[in-house]
């Protein structure tokens, strides 16, 4: 009878902190300002892998906060970090598309020098990389061998933000409208109401999940079946610099250098 009483209140314990972890709350993980300086993030494997402006490249366990330096200080021109398979890849401020090993750092160009110069949004779909140029032509780029095409036509020069969700593409433009994109041809239709993104400052997606903070420091899950928006939790976000969605987990990494989960 003991062990049923102390079950029921572990389990009746149980209940009560997770009511007590309100959607949209978060929690400091590791220590307060460890990631300051952090220009770029990515996961991987479970994985947050940081670069930080003095060019070192971090992994992080996002559950400890214990972090590591991954070999040389060699990426302080790092504008896009991405995780592909089991790599990472980076976009350099020169354009160039650099191959990267999550266990020692080495890296290795691959593709045309300078190809990705103008690029300025990205995302990662089924093993491939996806960018915009800052002429609005979107392309598919093998990432192994750096062979890259046009998809569609040159309609994105007023992207923003550039996201993977389930099997497409989505773009947050510059007046907010949200537009889900066919990764095959290019072709693109908007969702939910013109302009019910503006102000969005950062954007991360997962499974069929989008995420996005807006200036105001509202966070918000966007459900991209539909285009419908809910707000989750307090507008505690308002410094948040950098979202990384990693292995089902949402992460924010805030102007103070904070790294936080967030609970969704």
């Amino acid at each position: 009878m003991r062990g049923k009483v102390f079950a029921a209140l572990s389990l009746l314990l149980v209940c009560a902190m997770s009511l007590l972890a309100q959607v949209g709350s978060w929690k400091q993980v590791g220590r307060a300002g460890d990631w300051i300086g952090t220009i770029a993030a990515a996961g991987l494997n479970g994985r947050l892998y940081t670069v930080e402006s003095s060019g070192a490249l971090y992994l992080t366990d996002p559950a400890s906060g214990q972090w590591q330096l991954i070999g040389n200080k060699d990426f302080a021109n790092t504008r896009f970090l991405f995780a592909i398979d089991n790599l990472l890849y980076s976009i350099e401020t020169s354009g160039n598309l650099y191959a990267i090993s999550p266990v020692d750092g080495s890296w290795t160009r691959v593709g045309t020098q300078g190809a990705w110069v103008g690029t300025i949004a990205a995302t990662v779909l089924n093993g491939k990389l996806y960018t915009v140029e800052s002429s609005g032509v979107l392309y598919n780029t093998d990432p192994s061998s750096g062979v890259w095409k046009q998809v569609g036509k040159a309609d994105f020069a007023n992207t923003l933000f550039l996201v993977s969700a389930g099997s497409s593409l989505y773009s947050i433009e510059k007046d907010g409208s949200l537009y889900a994109i066919n990764p095959a041809d290019g072709l693109w239709a908007r969702m939910g109401k013109p302009g019910g993104w503006v102000g969005t400052v950062s954007a991360a997606a997962g499974g069929n999940r989008l995420f996005t903070v807006e200036k105001s420091g509202h966070l918000y899950e966007t459900d991209i079946s539909s285009g419908n928006w809910k707000l989750l939790g307090k507008p505690d976000f308002a410094n948040t610099l950098h979202m990384i969605f990693c292995n089902g987990v949402l992460l924010t990494i805030e102007k103070s250098g904070s790294l936080y989960r967030v609970t969704i």
